[in-house]
């Protein structure tokens, strides 16, 4: 019984348990359930409120942002989630038979309940930021959001910039434009202007959004999406990604003609990967970018590049004096202000930061202070620092590799505004270890003209006065000597001083003080142990110390050209890492110490000294691969087997020297012969001056493995200065040379420029080309004839028997007393001279009624440029023709002297290109070849006024449409054939004397102002 009465009393309290738990569980969901639907009654009253807010917003205009949509979307799936839960509830109320599966469901909604309950909370409390939340609707987008930028008006070179642009906004063709110069030269100011202007109605139309983006050096894709976006009243999702942005611009942009200004552009901006729609497929938008560098222009294929300048002196003080205020009025301060307004070196950004830094300062000490630092680069204004030197450091730090950079700190060794033979420098950078000397010294040549190219596209350098040259802006240089200090450069080129710091001297390595009018060299030399480059170029330097070579060993660079020097002390050979040695110009320097020790010289220029014989023996100078002994007019002995043991020797210019060649040399022969020039394997490059073609009859073969060269033959007795041609890179000069005398194949076959002065035994260029077997001379790209009596055509038609000159592209034919024809006979269509780009014709008095014949015609279909002068016979310059003729490619016609002549073309002649006509003491000539169908393809004519009011023309309006493109100039005078003589011998004496090499090149240039007319 006691075992019945136990076994009851538990499964009573296991039953009292499991009903407790039961009522319990019940109990807690529907409190849960309750306090559930007490907060999403106050939540749905909460999103009720919310709605009718945003009801209201929108009839004022006001749009909801995606916050507070997104909240009221949430809101409804609770809700929704709720009623469910409301339902599962109810059903969990009736327990029914399955006890069990009731109480597990009633537990996993108590949970659930209690969960969503705190959800529920959470909104309510976000619900309390959401009413700040509906933000008004956003204005329509503006066409052309208006720049705060200084206006350009009066300044003539950037009007004419926005003139540019405009015309290229206008060209359908053009999409994508650069304004590219150096930093702090008015790009973004002209660019802004030019954003500006689109806000009148005449180009407001044209877009229907202008969007500016500044993108800076640091490229942010992301930040720039989002300007874009900005713009275009366009949102993006929080976390979006790249991908996604881009998606949702393209779709936007594609439904919009715009223009995209990017400003401050470094490098390559993926357009794709910005989301902007590519030229081909969208027609109406348009790109304009601003950069520092041509490559990025290159990158972006951009159709226009627009280079801006520095200011003209004018403009440059205008600028200057705005920003400085009226001080610079004052009489004591007006010649300092100018001075350093010209200092800026016309970069807006300097000018103006130079004189706001000096604005109201009346006292002229400040002013001198001022200009003194400028002039010796050791400026310390903070504003011009900052302002200046640090946009412009940028630059530089911003050059693609460290090389680029010590190339850029290198040219700052020369003077300021010195133009730097760019040949020069880069033997240097060779000599100096820039560039890599494990390759042949044309690959190095063309790696350090790329460097160059690259500085000159990232505007660190400018193209120099002459060809090949090139120059630093005044204050890049600046900005390099403030940079280049802590890496080893020190420059006092160009300067009065002469004077190292005590505490640099132990750093420095690579030192210039070229130009500076020295007459001794600066003790502090001797303490600079570490230099590894010393310019010394330019200087009245009589002597160099004995013992300046023994402190100074590691040197590899060392240029003493132009200085007064006779010899230089025998310690040169201490200087055993010396690679290049530069004594050009040394017009007394008659002796230097034998090279024997200099076995690492590489570099070895010794042209216009006087030298007599050279300072090596056989088997020296191994490694040499560059040697200049042009214009050494005294050398009269090179030994033999000297030039032979130049294994190494890549390039030769013994042009305009003095030494007479053998063309082989006999036993015993003390002097070298120019056979040993035939045993240099490596040679590539050669300039020489021979007295006969004696020594070219051993092998023409030889002439085939340079890659360049320029061979003159003439006698010791005619100058040498004769003007280059186009196409020089295997270039012949025969001068006073029977044509028809042997040992000439080998030139006429290899050259690509072919110059003929004085020449005799032909009376046209076919009978030379038979008599030697040319093939037509189908290398050949130049050809000059001048003074060659005999010729009187060029091309006999009854002599040839193939195509000749077929690649030729320039021809000049000078003062041929007796060339009565160029081609003469019948020569087949196209068989002749059908590359040709450029004629030049001068003086030649027996040409007759046209230049160009109806036969000639027929060849010159590729013909660019026309050039006749003192042709006093000539009527018209081309002959007409039954049928249409055309030459579609001339662009230039240019006439002088021409007292017969009467017009250029007939009717049947059609010019469809032409762009430049110029005309000088022409007064027959009173019909232009412009018509209705070529009108607007001209772009300047150039003539005397009173010559232009003769003019006759069938058509008003074609005078009309052309006057605006015409230049009145004044007359030019032309040269006798006296004065010509006389100008000739000058040159001839001139030539003797380097020194007046500046002569020379004022002479050439009073030769040809006959034929430029002085606007």
């Amino acid at each position: 019984m006691e075992i019945v009465v136990a076994f009851v009393a538990e499964v009573t309290q296991c039953m009292s348990i499991f009903l407790f738990r039961k009522i319990s569980t019940l109990v807690s969901l529907h409190g849960n359930m309750k306090s559930l639907q007490s907060e999403i009654q106050k939540l749905i009253s909460r999103k009720n409120e919310l709605e009718e807010d945003i009801r209201l917003a929108i009839t004022e205009g006001k749009n909801p942002t995606s916050q507070a949509l997104n909240w009221i979307k949430r809101v409804e799936e609770i809700e929704h989630d709720v009623q469910l839960m409301m339902e599962d509830a109810g059903n969990s109320s009736v327990c029914g038979s399955n006890l069990d599966c009731c109480m597990h469901s009633g537990l996993r909604l108590r949970k659930t309940a209690k969960k969503k309950c705190g959800e529920v909370k959470q909104l309510l409390i976000d619900s309390c930021t959401l009413h700040i939340m509906v933000l008004d609707r956003k204005p329509p987008i503006k066409p052309v959001e208006n720049m705060t930028a200084p206006s350009l008006a009066g300044q003539k070179a950037a009007e004419e910039m926005l003139e540019e642009l405009l015309r290229c906004l206008n060209d359908g063709a053009i999409k994508r434009i650069a304004v590219w110069g150096m930093g702090g030269i008015g790009k973004t100011t002209l660019v802004k202007n030019f954003n500006n202007l689109l806000e009148s109605p005449p180009f407001m139309q044209s877009f229907d959004v202008v969007i500016w983006v500044t993108v800076s050096k640091d490229l942010d894709l992301r930040r720039v999406q989002s300007r874009i976006a900005e713009r275009l009243n366009l949102e993006f999702d929080v976390g979006e990604s790249t991908e996604g942005r881009a998606i949702k611009l393209h779709e936007t942009l594609m439904k919009t003609r715009f223009l995209l200004i990017l400003d401050d552009v470094w490098e390559k901006l993926d357009l794709d990967i910005v989301g902007i729609p590519q030229d081909d497929e969208h027609a109406e938008c348009k790109i304009l970018l601003t950069t520092r560098n041509l490559d990025v222009c290159r990158g972006m294929m951009t159709t226009v590049n627009i280079k801006m300048d520095v200011l003209n002196e004018a403009a440059a003080w205008n600028l200057f004096a705005e920003s400085a205020g009226d001080v610079v009025e004052l009489e004591v301060i007006n010649p300092l202000a100018r001075a350093i307004a010209r200092r800026c070196c016309g970069l807006p950004l300097a000018i103006k930061t130079m004189g706001s830094s000096m604005r109201s300062k009346n006292m002229v000490e400040l002013w001198e202070n001022v200009l003194c630092q400028l002039q010796h680069s050791t400026l310390h204004v903070r504003s011009v620092m900052e302002e200046v030197y640090l946009p412009l450091n940028l630059s530089y730090i911003s050059l693609p590799s460290k090389i680029h950079r010590w190339c850029f700190l290198y040219c700052s060794l020369y003077p300021e505004n010195f133009s730097i033979e760019a040949n020069e420098v880069i033997q240097c950078w060779i000599a100096d270890g820039l560039i890599d000397d494990h390759q042949t010294l044309e690959q190095s040549f063309n790696y350090g003209i790329s460097l160059i190219e690259n500085l000159k596209d990232s505007c660190m350098l400018e193209q120099g006065e002459g060809v090949g040259t090139v120059r630093m802006h005044g204050l890049a240089r600046d900005m390099a000597i403030w940079t280049s200090i802590e890496t080893g450069f020190f420059c006092q080129a160009g300067t009065s001083v002469s004077v190292i710091p005590q505490k640099l001297q132990k750093s420095l390595t690579r030192i210039s003080f070229m130009n500076c009018n020295i007459t001794r060299i600066p003790s502090q030399l001797f303490r600079c142990s570490r230099m590894t480059v010393l310019l010394l170029q330019g200087n009245p330097l009589e002597k160099i110390p004995d013992n300046l070579f023994r402190e100074v060993r590691a040197l590899r660079v060392l240029n003493l050209s132009g200085t007064l020097i006779k010899s230089l002390p025998s310690t040169l050979l201490h200087l055993v890492q010396l690679r290049a040695f530069l004594v050009r110009d040394c017009c007394y320097l008659e002796k230097l110490p034998l090279f024997g020790d200099l076995c690492e010289l590489q570099m070895l220029d010794l042209s216009g000294t006087r030298l007599r014989e050279l300072p090596w023996k056989r088997g020296m100078l191994g490694n040499l691969r560059y040697l200049n002994l042009s214009h050494t007019l005294y050398l009269e002995n090179i030994e033999t087997g000297t030039l032979r043991g130049l294994s190494s020797l890549e390039a030769l210019d013994m042009s305009s020297s003095a030494y007479k060649w053998y063309a082989m040399g006999n036993v015993g022969e003390p002097r070298a012969a120019f056979d040993e020039l035939l045993s240099l394997q490596k040679l590539s490059v050669l300039h020489l001056r021979l007295d006969s073609a004696n020594c070219l009859t051993l092998e023409s073969d030889w002439l085939k493995r340079l890659r360049k060269f320029n061979i003159r033959i003439s006698p010791r007795s005619c100058h040498s200065n004769y003007p280059p041609t186009q196409h020089d890179e295997k270039r012949v000069i025969l001068r006073g040379v029977d044509l028809m005398t042997g040992g000439l194949e080998g030139l006429f076959c290899n050259a690509s420029a072919l110059d003929l002065v004085n020449c005799g035994g032909m009376d046209n260029l076919s009978e030379v080309i038979v008599r030697h077997n040319l093939h037509g001379l189908s290398g050949l790209k130049s050809l000059t004839i001048s003074s060659c009596d005999w010729i009187t055509s060029l091309i006999n038609g009854e002599t040839i028997l193939r195509s000749m000159l077929p690649n030729l592209e320039h021809l000049k034919l000078r003062r041929l007393k007796n060339l009565s024809a160029i081609l003469e006979g019948i020569v087949p269509k196209r068989g002749c001279l059908g590359m040709l780009k450029t004629l030049e014709v001068v003086d030649c008095g027996r040409l007759e009624k046209q230049l160009i014949s109806f036969s000639f015609l027929r060849q010159l279909k590729n013909l660019e440029e026309i050039k006749v002068g003192e042709c006093r016979r000539i009527k018209r310059l081309i002959a007409g023709s039954a049928s249409n003729s055309e030459l579609p490619k001339l662009k230039i016609i240019e006439m002088w002297d021409m007292v017969n002549l009467k017009g250029v073309c007939t009717r049947t002649v059609h010019l469809p290109v032409l762009e430049r006509i110029g005309v000088s003491n022409c007064s027959l000539l009173v019909k232009l070849p412009i018509t209705a169908y070529n009108a607007a393809a001209i772009k300047e004519i150039r003539g005397a006024l009173e010559w232009w009011n003769n003019i006759t023309w069938q058509d008003y309006e074609i005078k009309s449409l052309v006057q605006r493109r015409f230049q009145a100039c004044a007359v030019s005078t032309s040269l006798g054939k006296e004065e010509r003589s006389i100008i000739l011998h000058l040159k001839q004496l001139f030539s003797l004397f380097p020194v007046l090499k500046l002569f020379l090149l004022i002479i050439d240039c009073f030769s040809i102002f006959k034929k430029n007319v002085v606007s």
